[in-house]
């Protein structure tokens, strides 16, 4: 039996320009940008998702974020790959540990 409300309030043009302003930073800093983009747009996600009516936060820091990012591709080059699916589920596990359910003052305005 389903138990639980879920529910996305995003709209797409809020979703269009989060992705033009970090794919341009993230192409000019050839891709040094990316954790920080990354985070902007699982922030994005959070803020436009409740469940039961709480919605969600997320808090982790590109510069939080840039170390784990950079191991992933580092093990990725030295192992031609293989490290790939390793490497998705740590920056996964990274993301999930960074979502909370909104507490009072975590209504962040981006």
């Amino acid at each position: 039996m389903p138990f639980g409300r879920f529910e996305f309030r995003g709209t797409g043009g809020s979703y269009f320009w989060l992705c033009i302003w970090t794919t341009v930073l993230t192409t000019l800093t050839l891709g040094l940008f990316y954790p920080w983009a990354e985070c902007a747009v699982q922030k994005w996600k959070a803020k436009n998702t409740y469940i039961e009516n709480k919605q969600l936060v997320f808090k982790g820091t590109g510069g939080g974020l840039f170390g784990t990012w950079l191991l992933i591709i580092i093990l990725c080059i030295i192992t031609l790959g293989i490290y790939i699916p390793w490497g998705f589920c740590r920056l996964e596990r990274w993301k999930t540990n960074n979502l909370y359910f909104a507490g009072h003052g975590d209504n962040e305005n981006f």
